[in-house]
């Protein structure tokens, strides 16, 4: 699969994870609960406007990119484990605290995509993109752990 293709199932994955944050932050009854997961999809909202810069730049400057660092299958996996989840929460078949559960699960498996930098590429501005990327994965981790525990 070519390099740009990986990018744009990383945007979709991406912006379906939103769509999962949002549709959990209004299922929450608890305030609290509900905000962090707004904010946390808005966050996923700017990783996808980041994966699309990345994707405006392979267009325009080839060169600077490698060759992709994990596989189509690894992204694909991604997108079908969010699609299943996304599909349980419409289906209520989970509560709140598996909600949570499932997304921390998700955003461990997506830190690791994006720890492998997802791409090798060659220009600074672009690894730190995808560093900050991965970056925000584990704090995703972190918050929704934080969620949990307030659960418990």
């Amino acid at each position: 699969m070519s390099l740009a293709k990986i990018i744009t199932l990383s945007i979709e994955l991406e912006s379906l994870i939103n769509q999962i944050y949002l549709m959990v932050s209004d299922l929450s009854p608890e305030e609290k609960i509900s905000r962090e997961l707004a904010r946390l999809a808005g966050e996923e909202q700017q990783h996808v406007n980041l994966l699309r810069t990345g994707r405006n730049y392979l267009t325009k400057a080839p060169e600077v990119f490698g060759q992709p660092a994990i596989s189509d299958e690894e992204v694909l996996l991604g997108l079908k484990k969010a699609q299943e989840l996304l599909a349980k929460i419409e289906n209520r078949k989970l509560l709140l605290l598996q909600m949570l559960e499932e997304l921390r699960e998700l955003e461990r498996d997506f830190e690791k995509i994006h720890l492998n930098t997802l791409i090798e590429v060659q220009d600074k501005s672009l690894k730190k993109l995808f560093r900050v990327l991965a970056g925000d994965d584990g704090k995703h981790i972190e918050r929704l752990s934080e969620l949990l525990e307030s659960l418990k």
